[in-house]
């Protein structure tokens, strides 16, 4: 399957919650939408043959989540959405999927290929700017968050991760598979 398919095919399997996910973490789903998990240590799908996941990490599945937020931040944002966000929380980049494997096992055996230190630095940054949005919100300061989420620091951190994850899946599979080039 080509990489442009597998980001724009939806979900595999059916997610399962975990049953350590907060209720905070859960997010009312829009009928009609993609059910995307969007905990910030979400719970791995069942894999399929067609799952993109390379050296340990599901990456369609990170690209997917990171998609979402926006989502999710626009529905808290506009007092749409019944979870509690916690921006503190939210700013730590070592506690959702990809966070954890950036910090662990994906640094150890691929930190030395050329998009890794670009994906951990943009993550954080994505990080940042996302408890950003919710801190400003919950200060009041809604439609500052509203500028930062459309066409501020958090929209440009959130594509350079997308695309720096569909790179990085490119050189993981290259470097597990040998380059086919």
């Amino acid at each position: 399957m080509g990489l442009f398919h597998w980001l724009n095919k939806g979900p595999q399997s059916e997610e399962t919650p975990s049953p350590a996910a907060s209720d905070a973490d859960k997010a009312p789903r829009a009928s009609g939408s993609v059910v995307v998990p969007l905990p910030l240590s979400a719970p791995r799908p069942r894999q399929t043959t067609e799952t993109p996941d390379a050296g340990g990490l599901d990456f369609a599945s990170a690209i997917r989540v990171h998609r979402a937020w926006k989502v999710r931040l626009q529905k808290y944002i506009s007092n749409e959405s019944l979870e509690r966000l916690d921006a503190a929380r939210l700013c730590r980049d070592d506690q959702c999927d990809l966070g954890i494997w950036i910090n662990g096992s994906g640094a150890v055996q691929f930190g030395h290929l050329p998009s890794f230190g670009g994906l951990k630095v943009a993550h954080g940054q994505f990080h940042l700017a996302a408890g950003r949005i919710v801190q400003l919100h919950d200060d009041r300061h809604t439609e500052e968050a509203a500028q930062m989420l459309r066409h501020g620091d958090y929209s440009r951190h959130s594509i350079k991760v997308m695309g720096l994850l569909s790179s990085l899946y490119i050189e993981v599979s290259d470097a597990l598979h040998g380059d086919a080039s």
